[in-house]
């Protein structure tokens, strides 16, 4: 690694380039840890306080995250979405990743009010809750529950709901989703969620409240919770 001390090129924004470099070539991997200030700065002859500002922007800029204790480590890839209308195994695969679940609760409770209310039930209806830890690479992103009329859909108590997708057993009784409201809001984490996902109490959270329907029929709601420093959210603004 070489800097050029007679470039106008300014020696932050050479070392800035440098890693960028080796992250896009893959030297640095998504998780990686890289080397230390102290470890640049013998490598290449810098001071720490440049090679720190040449990490600082990279970091602002989401390509690294610092965590407390461990070091500055190449950033994971972000999700720009939440799961559509379709399996969550489709979804994380389209984002170029490896998606994974792992079941919590599967079974039969009754509607509260407010499950009720959402699903256009009666209080105290059979339900199916579902409740799964989902997985992009290994790492834990989000914590999902659903809440499916039991008389809709049975069969979600006999299948793998670590493999099998809860909208297309819905689509092959009968039910497939069309359409779904949803609400998105950042919270803090509790502690339960801090420990479902491994992350902090009080981490930012964003957490997805749904109501999906097979054409005017409510066929699930869902509370879902997803770490917010595994998404990064786009939109495209105009002014016609």
């Amino acid at each position: 690694m070489r800097l050029n001390e007679n470039s106008p090129i300014p020696l932050y924004y050479q070392l800035e380039n440098i890693i960028r470099e080796k992250i896009e070539k893959g030297v640095y991997q998504p998780g990686d840890k890289i080397p230390s200030e102290r470890q640049y700065s013998e490598e290449i002859n810098l001071s720490r306080i440049t090679i720190r500002k040449a990490i600082n922007n990279l970091v602002q800029e989401g390509i690294l995250e610092r965590r407390r204790g461990q070091g500055t480590f190449v950033s994971e890839k972000k999700l720009d979405t939440f799961p559509g209308l379709i399996g969550f195994n489709e979804h994380i695969e389209m984002m170029g990743m490896v998606p994974s679940s792992k079941v919590l609760e599967n079974k039969v409770v009754f509607a509260t009010h407010e499950i009720a209310n959402r699903l256009e039930i009666k209080e105290e209806d059979k339900i199916i809750l579902t409740a799964r830890l989902r997985f992009a690479n290994n790492q834990p992103i989000g914590y999902e529950k659903s809440y499916i009329p039991y008389n809709i859909c049975p069969e979600i108590l006999e299948i793998d709901l670590s493999k099998e997708s809860i909208y297309n057993t819905l689509s092959k009784v009968g039910y497939k989703p069309t359409l779904a409201n949803q609400e998105i809001e950042a919270i803090l984490a509790d502690e339960e969620i801090a420990e479902l996902l491994g992350g902090s109490v009080d981490q930012p959270i964003l957490r997805n409240t749904r109501v999906t329907y097979s054409g005017t029929t409510p066929v699930e709601f869902s509370l879902n919770f997803y770490r917010g420093d595994n998404y990064s959210i786009h939109t495209t603004l105009t002014n016609n």
